[in-house]
């Protein structure tokens, strides 16, 4: 048998787009060494927001009596959460191979491996192997945390992001190693489950590659929460000794942990998959390149997600693969990266899209901010949740939306409508004029779009402002 499309790999990018060819009616198969949906899936994007779930009630029952709740938090049972981590994580793997069995995917279970650009060598699990001839391949193998010698992880004291999801016993005294997304998150999530949580971050700033202001908000809120920060700080090692890790700092400080998550990043799974055979060069990081089309330069073979490492989410290697198996199948699809959202799931959240102030400053560009403050929103008020504004970036010139930032609640829902916006080249004009339910949060991004014009219902002017004081 001849498959039209092999994709080598079964995570966002694998399963999605095999299931697409599928719908188009072609023969599919997805190549999967592990579980079907990948680390989003297994031990990444799902396990973190069903722990996410747990914080959020955490930190909802310890405020309650604002609301008028009279309720006591009394402890918190780990390995029931991770019991029902298991069981989300459980229902969506099997909802997962049923979709890919009812658009007729062959799933086959093994190491794929390419032997030519039409031709995967699988190894199984009982050592046996076999062929599958394909006229075209998706590479979606994805990445894998970072290993750090001097950072032995040991599934236990020293941990990964993939690992930490499923210890069942929570540490009274945690470092994590990182301050990114993946390192704020854990900051949140195990500071509101009960953790002493320090994070240790070698640049000056959590959060680096967001806006600077949702970046001091993320780090406030965390300090608030009896997080402690050390930020501008390099970690040379982290050794378990007896039932403490002991992690050393380049200064020669020795700081005693009960755990330590090394959340320091990810490389791509582009080694050993027979690139070499295929004649498919890799850059010095280990990605693999495409075109816009997401083939490589080899014809016939395409690449998506994180091994690729355009965007490191989920939702892009989504999107890539349906790019790929389109072109793979005789259409024409171009990626597009400018419309991108990204989420960090702290408390508040920080969503974003596009580009961020201090880009278009240093473009030289004229642009015009909007801004517009959760405090100022009926909706956020009543929830309860005043931290956190809206920026909206728009190109002085062309009008059109080109990026924003939501540090807020709900803010990783609230982003896609600034995506469709910029998607449909819109203005904020645009926005003001379409009319929003009130009240719901979603009226910030109707203020701060007003606002780019000076034209604010809910905020009060800047000349007004100037007067009063």
């Amino acid at each position: 048998m001849i498959y039209d499309v092999a994709f080598l790999g079964a995570g966002p990018g694998g399963y999605v787009g095999a299931i697409r060819g599928g719908q188009l009616g072609a023969k599919i198969c997805v190549i999967e060494e592990k579980k079907l949906g990948g680390t989003c899936l297994n031990t990444g994007c799902i396990p973190s927001k069903a722990f996410y779930a747990s914080a959020e009630k955490m930190l909802g029952l310890s405020s309650a009596a604002e609301f008028g709740v009279r309720a006591r938090v009394d402890s918190f049972d780990m390995a029931a959460c991770v019991s029902r981590k298991d069981k989300v994580v459980g229902d969506l793997v099997g909802g997962v191979k049923k979709l890919l069995t009812a658009n007729n995917v062959d799933v086959v279970h093994g190491v794929g491996k390419l032997e030519n650009p039409e031709t995967i060598r699988v190894t199984t699990a009982d050592g046996g192997s076999f062929q599958i001839q394909a006229r075209n391949i998706v590479l979606a193998t994805g990445s894998k945390p970072i290993d750090i010698p001097s950072m032995k992880v040991d599934g236990d004291k020293i941990v990964n992001s993939d690992q930490i999801w499923s210890l069942k016993n929570l540490a009274p005294r945690m470092a994590i190693i990182g301050g990114g997304v993946v390192g704020c998150e854990l900051a949140h999530i195990f500071s509101a489950l009960g953790s002493k949580v320090t994070v240790i971050e070698f640049l000056d700033r959590l959060l680096y590659t967001e806006d600077k202001e949702a970046s001091r908000l993320v780090m406030k809120t965390l300090k608030a929460r009896g997080v402690e920060i050390r930020a501008g700080v390099r970690v040379e090692a982290a050794e378990a000794v007896g039932s403490e890790v002991r992690v050393t700092l380049a200064s020669g400080e020795e700081l005693p942990f009960d755990r330590v998550v090394v959340a320091i990043g990810r490389v791509p799974r582009s080694r050993g998959i027979g690139l070499e055979e295929a004649e498919i060069e890799l850059d010095e990081k280990g990605f693999v390149s495409v075109n816009d089309e997401m083939e490589t330069e080899v014809p016939g073979i395409y690449a998506v997600g994180d091994v690729v490492g355009k965007f490191m989410l989920a939702h892009v290697a989504t999107s890539e693969a349906m790019v790929a198996v389109h072109n793979a199948l005789g259409k024409k699809y171009w990626m597009d990266y400018s419309t991108v959202p990204r989420a960090t799931f702290t408390c508040p959240e920080v969503a974003s899209i596009g580009l961020t102030e201090e880009e278009m400053k240093k473009s030289k560009t004229d642009y015009r901010i909007g801004r517009f403050a959760y405090a100022a929103s009926g909706k956020a008020v009543c929830m309860g949740e005043k931290d956190g504004f809206i920026k909206i970036v728009a190109d002085d010139e062309t009008g059109r939306i080109v990026g924003a930032t939501i540090a807020g609640a709900n803010s990783a829902e609230l982003i896609g409508q600034i995506a469709v916006a910029m998607r449909m080249e819109a203005s904020p004009g645009d926005i003001v004029t379409t009319i929003h339910t009130h009240p719901t949060l979603s009226e910030i991004i109707l203020e701060a779009s007003e606002d780019t014009m000076g034209l604010s219902i809910h905020k009060m002017a800047r000349k007004a402002r100037a007067e009063e004081e």
